[in-house]
């Protein structure tokens, strides 16, 4: 062998030890990061975990729900043209989505299921969010699951709600996915939209409202093939998650003031919210359903009185604003507020004021309790305005 192979030879092993000592010192790395995270969070636990709240009553099946909770969320998400994210297929104790002739839907208890065959049936779709979807309740717990209940008390109708909510959808999603449904032959008797809160947490840092979804960075980046798109896997590696939990801790929150660039935001929200609310209204012309519309409670409006674990989501909230700056949801909440007395929305932000007893399991999701009275309110808005959103009383929650 000549000296030239023989030296090519060396190096190449060099190379070659290198790159393994380099892998194995990453992976022990990560190893030991790993090891440190789970140590963090098991010696400084999150003080507002959903499921320590009160508003479950101490039910003892809270845990195993949270267990089949994070399972199902750590799942893979699948892909919807136009709406981004669909609903998986999942199937345990308190969580079922199962698979229909329109798609996969969060299982909602219909007591129609026992109505007699001569009994004219009402179709009931939901729209919404994750509160809508129902996040931290079982399936008997949701809201399209409580007006199911409520609508079907009249045993002379027979009444059928589909839970359409999708835990990172905006109105303008629902929007898509209304129009989706009803191209593939679907025609219901009465469509409801339940938001706010996820169209002001989006929308307000948003450039245009109109144009943004949940994660729309990350996936914009992936189609566009930039860098960031092509590496964004290595912020879920450990010791990157511990190198940003040291440096927000070295960063003083800071708080933005309010001015009027923040109200615009707020105008911008509002403006794209009612707009697509003026599409479906234009669907239901065409299409002959009733429309609802709905802006859902949240914990920084109002003037609900609030439990101690419900303080506490406030105070920490309002005291750190890397967790959650309620700040600019709220001046969301306030403009739509304005608008509502003239607006085709019903505002129920105010729903709670008069509610003493837990309800909130964080910033926007509902216990089992607040999902029920939410249910009521629209059950009773359908019930008494029965031609749609259009002759409703906006003030509907202020006179309570």
């Amino acid at each position: 062998m000549s000296v030239s192979h023989t030296i090519l030879r060396r190096i190449c092993l060099a190379i070659g030890t290198t790159i393994i000592l380099a892998v194995v010192t990453l992976f022990s790395f990560e190893l030991i990061c790993g090891a440190a995270w789970s140590i963090a969070r098991w010696l400084h636990p999150d003080p507002l975990r959903p499921e320590a709240s009160s508003a479950y009553g101490g039910a003892n099946w809270v845990t195993d729900l949270y267990r089949e909770q994070s399972m199902r969320l750590a799942a893979p998400y699948i892909y919807v043209p136009f709406t981004v994210t669909g609903v998986a297929p999942w199937h345990g104790k308190y969580f079922n989505n199962d698979e229909h002739a329109s798609g996969v839907w969060r299982r909602t208890t219909n007591p129609s299921e026992q109505c007699q065959r001569q009994q004219p049936r009402i179709s009931v779709w939901v729209f919404g969010g994750s509160t809508i979807y129902g996040t931290g309740v079982p399936d008997s717990a949701t809201i399209p699951s409580y007006l199911s209940r409520d609508l079907n008390r009249d045993w002379q109708k027979c009444v059928e709600v589909t839970n359409f909510g999708n835990e990172s959808f905006v109105t303008n999603q629902e929007v898509m996915l209304l129009q989706q449904q009803l191209k593939h032959g679907g025609i219901p008797d009465i469509v409801i939209f339940y938001d706010g809160f996820n169209d002001s947490h989006i929308g307000m840092t948003a450039a245009d409202p109109s144009a943004t979804h949940y994660g729309i960075e990350i996936i914009k980046a992936r189609v566009e093939g930039s860098f960031r798109g092509r590496f964004d896997f290595v912020r879920q590696l450990y010791s990157v998650r511990l190198l940003e939990a040291v440096r927000q801790l070295s960063v003083r929150a800071r708080a933005a003031p309010i001015d009027e660039k923040m109200r615009a935001s707020a105008a911008r929200v509002l403006d794209n919210y009612e707009a697509n609310h003026q599409l479906a209204n234009a669907l239901r012309q065409t299409y002959g359903f009733k429309f609802y519309g709905f802006w859902q409670p949240m914990l920084f409006y109002g003037n609900k009185p609030l439990d101690s674990f419900e303080k506490q989501i406030q105070q920490l909230d309002n005291s750190n604003k890397r967790r959650f700056d309620p700040r600019p949801v709220a001046i969301a909440y306030k403009e739509a507020d304005r608008r509502a007395p003239a607006a085709s929305f019903v505002f129920l932000a105010n729903l709670f004021d008069s509610v003493s007893e837990p309800l909130y399991i964080d910033e926007a999701h509902l216990g089992p309790r607040g999902n029920e009275l939410v249910a009521a309110a629209i059950a009773k808005c359908v019930e008494d305005h029965p031609d749609g959103n259009r002759s409703v009383d906006n003030n509907i929650t202020r006179k309570r």
